[in-house]
């Protein structure tokens, strides 16, 4: 009976160290021995960033094209703004919730015929966290590019495999077509997704002047030696 008594307690711790074993470690100092973790919640808000997106349905941009006098009319047409919540799903992860600002927009071009798409990116609890970062994405036709991120950081880049996003610097005002503009960013892509089309322009080097309650007051094409400047705008936000 003593032998059978050893077998059943050895048994059993068996079983306690297996349950406690197998249950997945998180990389947070607070969890517990036991693989247990405290809730962890994280609110990624858009800021500043918001300043140079939001621009409501009705909004509209004009646009000169410095080589051919060409004009483009760019409006928006549909514009969405909401916070979303996720958490994870991993058991290493079911304890961390984020709710993040998404930001979207379709804006029409009446020279190129195409809508570009506009849609900040997201964040995964599943994924390291990383800091908060807006990078809006532009989808057109064939592709997309990252042309726009904040918080701005000189020199920081962005990739999609295709093309790479350089943040360029600042201008505290910058004279577009005789207006003054003001906490103007700059972005450059070394190929450019978003083809010219129309003018035979096709993944040029780029860059996307971005201002403050504007937009994009300007996109410089380098390659093709042209540039399409802002003349006038509406902006409702």
């Amino acid at each position: 009976m003593k032998n059978v008594g050893q077998i059943i307690f050895a048994f059993i711790c068996l079983i306690i160290f297996v349950n406690i074993g197998c249950k997945p470690k998180s990389n947070t100092k607070n969890c517990k021995l036991d693989g247990s973790c405290p809730p962890q919640y994280y609110r990624m808000e858009l800021g500043d960033a918001k300043a140079y997106l939001l621009a409501k349905p009705g909004s509209y941009w004009i646009y000169k094209n410095t080589a051919t006098g060409d004009i483009d009319t760019q409006t928006c047409t549909s514009f969405y703004f909401d916070s979303i919540t996720v958490y994870g799903t991993e058991p290493s992860t079911s304890f961390i919730k984020i709710k993040y600002d998404v930001l979207s927009r379709y804006i029409r071009s009446s020279f190129n015929k195409q809508t570009f798409q506009d849609e900040t990116g997201g964040y995964a609890p599943d994924a390291p966290l990383r800091p908060v970062k807006t990078v809006l994405n532009r989808y057109a036709g064939i592709g997309y590019i990252e042309a726009f991120s904040h918080p701005f950081v000189i020199g920081e880049q962005f990739s999609n495999g295709s093309s790479t996003m350089t943040c360029k610097g600042m201008d505290s005002s910058l004279i577009i077509q005789g207006k003054t503009y003001f906490d103007v960013a700059k972005f450059e892509l070394d190929k450019d997704d978003i083809w010219e089309e129309k003018l035979n322009c096709i993944r040029a080097n780029t860059i996307y002047y971005w201002s403050k309650n504007v937009g994009i007051i300007k996109k410089e094409l380098k390659t093709c030696n042209y540039s399409w400047e802002l003349i006038d705008y509406n902006v409702i936000q």
